[in-house]
């Protein structure tokens, strides 16, 4: 055997499987995305194939986020887990790859009309209802809230803020929504935001973050803004600006979505297909929902 067969055979010996995986955001900002890749990688890690992942954050533009499916197809994946934008660019990509043998699941936030094999993520709807039942029981009739979103181009954003809506209106409460604005999962713009809205509607006394991008900011922007005893923030999930504002007694509470346990699940249908061709048991996988107050963390 020559030389340069041996260095092939060890080479095939060491080469392991490729799996990408794609997250909307800036990395540095994405600490939700980081605790989903955290599950992610610890169910991969659980593999007897030990496959190699592949990241990207895409900004959330569906142009950058083709490109970054087709970069990591021609890097030789074997399967892509997705948080995609949802826009017809991302879905015909997501439907041309699975029709060329590379399963997809959808993670955290899903989009209509492709072949990806399963969802897997919160009822989006159902935690926008959630979040509103919790700011209802804070707020006194005549209370104006506002809305942050991080962009009306990701489909779990706006189910959430139709949840919400949905639920104050069909309350009968006096509680009204006065404006929504997108931060793009950005603390400065979400500063900014918050500021300017609080400008352009002196009365909200009120927020909901519609995303888990942009709460330090947003928080800030708010606490700096006002002097009122009674304001209430909803938020989803627990990060670090979670905890100081919870402890600063602006966040009254924050919707939690698991998110280790959803990029966990995503991996494990995913190498079900991948590896012994296995179908999911539900193209639809709703992780469940709580509630988590300032009395429920360690601050």
């Amino acid at each position: 055997m020559t030389a340069q067969k041996k260095a092939n055979r060890q080479t095939n010996k060491t080469t392991r499987d490729r799996i990408g995986v794609i997250f909307y955001g800036a990395e540095k900002t994405a600490d939700f995305f980081k605790k989903v890749y955290k599950g992610i990688q610890l169910a991969a890690s659980a593999l007897d194939a030990k496959p190699e992942l592949l990241v990207r954050y895409s900004p959330m533009d569906p142009i950058q986020q083709v490109k970054d499916i087709d970069e990591l197809v021609n890097e030789g994946i074997k399967g892509l887990v997705i948080s995609p934008v949802d826009d017809r660019m991302v879905a015909d990509t997501i439907n041309k790859i699975s029709h060329e043998g590379i399963p997809v699941v959808t993670v955290h936030t899903d989009i209509a009309d492709t072949e990806r094999i399963a969802y897997v993520g919160t009822d989006p709807y159902k935690a926008g209802e959630v979040a509103a039942a919790q700011m209802l029981s804070f707020c006194e009739d005549g209370t104006e809230i506002g809305i942050v979103t991080g962009s009306r181009q990701i489909k779990v954003h706006e189910q959430r803020i139709a949840g919400f809506r949905d639920f104050i209106k069909h309350s009968k409460r006096n509680i009204t929504v006065e404006s929504i604005g997108e931060c793009h999962d950005d603390d400065y713009r979400a500063y900014e935001l918050v500021q300017k809205m609080m400008s352009d509607n002196p009365v909200i006394s009120a927020f909901f973050f519609a995303t888990t991008g942009g709460i330090y900011g947003g928080c800030k922007g708010i606490f700096t803004m006002t002097t009122r005893l009674k304001f209430h923030v909803v938020t989803l999930d627990v990060f670090p600006a979670t905890r100081e504002f919870m402890k600063k007694g602006l966040i009254d509470c924050s919707v939690y979505q698991s998110p280790m346990h959803q990029g966990a699940h995503a991996m494990d249908i995913l190498a079900g297909k991948i590896y012994e061709n296995r179908d999911p048991e539900k193209r639809i996988n709703y992780e469940e929902l709580s509630i988590k107050t300032k009395e429920c963390l360690y601050l």
